[in-house]
C-alpha cells in the first residue's frame, strides 16, 4: 500500500524516507541536511533532492519560525468568528489580511463564514478590535471566545490514515 497526501485533486505518494524526512522537520526546521541524512542512512544530496520534490510537489510549502508572543508583550489572543454577507466575505478577508493584529483568517461554513486570530498587546485594547470589525463590510453577527492557554499547536501528518510504502 501508499501512504497518500491530497493536494486538490490529486493524491501525492510518500515514502518511508519522505515521511521521515517531514516529521523531522516539523519536529524542527532548522535541522540540516546532513543530520536528517545520518538517521536514515542516505546521502545528504539525496536528502536535498527529495526536499526539493516535496517542494516543487506543493507539499513543502515553508519553513518559518514560532514566535513566543509574551516576549513580544503581546499578551492575548481572541478567536472572532463573524457573518458577514458571503458577498463580502472575499473583500473582508483581504481587510483582516492588511491588519496586523490579525494572525490568521479562515473561511468557514456554518453559522459564521470568516473565523480569525485576532491578537492584543493587553486585554484593555477591545477598541483595537472594535475598529477592526467597523472597517469591515456587512457584518452581520460576531462572537469573540479568548484563548486563554494554548494547549498545543503541532504540524502533523495524520500517520494512522497513512499507510507508510517502504521500499
Amino acid at each position: 500500500m501508499f501512504d497518500f497526501l491530497t493536494r486538490g485533486d490529486v493524491m501525492q505518494v510518500l515514502d518511508q524516507y519522505d515521511y521521515k524526512i517531514l516529521t523531522k522537520l516539523m519536529d524542527n526546521g532548522r535541522v540540516s541536511f546532513s543530520e536528517i541524512a545520518r538517521e536514515l542512512n542516505i546521502t545528504d544530496v539525496a536528502v536535498k533532492k527529495r526536499f526539493e520534490h516535496l517542494q516543487g510537489k506543493g507539499i513543502i510549502k515553508k519553513i518559518s519560525v514560532e514566535l513566543d508572543y509574551k516576549i513580544l508583550g503581546i499578551e492575548g489572543e481572541l478567536l472572532v468568528f463573524l457573518k458577514s454577507n458571503p458577498l463580502a466575505v472575499d473583500k473582508n478577508v483581504s481587510i483582516l489580511q492588511e491588519n496586523d493584529f490579525v494572525k490568521s483568517a479562515y473561511k468557514t461554513v456554518g453559522n459564521y463564514n470568516i473565523v480569525f486570530s485576532f491578537l492584543l498587546k493587553d486585554f484593555s485594547q477591545f477598541d483595537v478590535l472594535d475598529k477592526t470589525i467597523a472597517k469591515l463590510q456587512e457584518v452581520t453577527d460576531f462572537n469573540i471566545l479568548i484563548i486563554t492557554k494554548k494547549m498545543f499547536d503541532k504540524n502533523t501528518i495524520p500517520k494512522s490514515s497513512l499507510q507508510i510504502y517502504y521500499h
